[in-house]
């Protein structure tokens, strides 16, 4: 597994759009891959700090270089493959989730169930515990902050315009299981993984 941090030109037209609608920002990621983002392992997250804005990339290969659009710069990749298979039960990290947490609400007369959004603090901390549960670590401490909703569109066909409410969640966990904890942090943790949402950001 990689990580690659791109920073991103703000002043660029291509970026700024990206940035507004998720949708956008998904193609513009893929478009770094041959193939499509389950197979090349892909999770990312855009975050900004004063200094520069970033959209940090796990990945099962490098991404093609190649591919890279104007106002797109690497500014460092890593190899995570012995990292990763070094994490162990008991061990402590400090992690940085930006994920949607929800549930999923039948619609009548209608075969696929609907995503709503957690609108409560227990609600969500509850959500948050099992996923720590079914995905091998358990929360130590934890806060919650607004991630600002995100807005992208899709072809008329497709729905046309889409809304997501993440959350950032920060603390500290203990890992709990190993194999599913390396799984999780590969996979991702939640919905909305194509629109930036799920990367488990880890440091002690």
């Amino acid at each position: 597994m990689y990580l690659t941090r791109i920073d991103l030109v703000l002043q660029q037209r291509r970026i700024q759009w990206a940035l507004g609608d998720c949708q956008q920002l998904h193609q513009m990621v893929m478009g770094l891959f041959e193939s499509d983002r389950k197979s090349a392992g892909v999770l990312y997250r855009v975050r900004e700090d004063r200094y520069a804005t970033a959209i940090y990339l796990y990945s099962a290969r490098p991404i093609n270089r190649e591919r890279l659009l104007p106002g797109m710069h690497v500014a460092g990749q890593r190899d995570l493959t012995a990292w990763l298979n070094a994490l162990q039960a008991g061990q402590i990290w400090r992690f940085d989730l930006l994920t949607s947490p929800t549930k999923k609400v039948e619609q009548d007369g209608r075969k696929n169930s609907r995503r709503r959004i957690l609108r409560t603090w227990e609600e969500r901390c509850a959500w948050l515990e099992r996923k720590g549960e079914q995905n091998g670590f358990q929360l130590l401490n934890c806060q919650e902050l607004a991630g600002g909703q995100l807005m992208g569109r899709h072809a008329q066909e497709r729905g046309g315009m889409m809304y997501l409410d993440p959350y950032q969640y920060q603390g500290a966990l203990r890992i709990t299981n190993a194999g599913q904890f390396q799984k999780a942090v590969q996979d991702g943790i939640g919905p909305g993984k194509p629109y930036g949402l799920g990367m488990l950001l880890l440091s002690q």
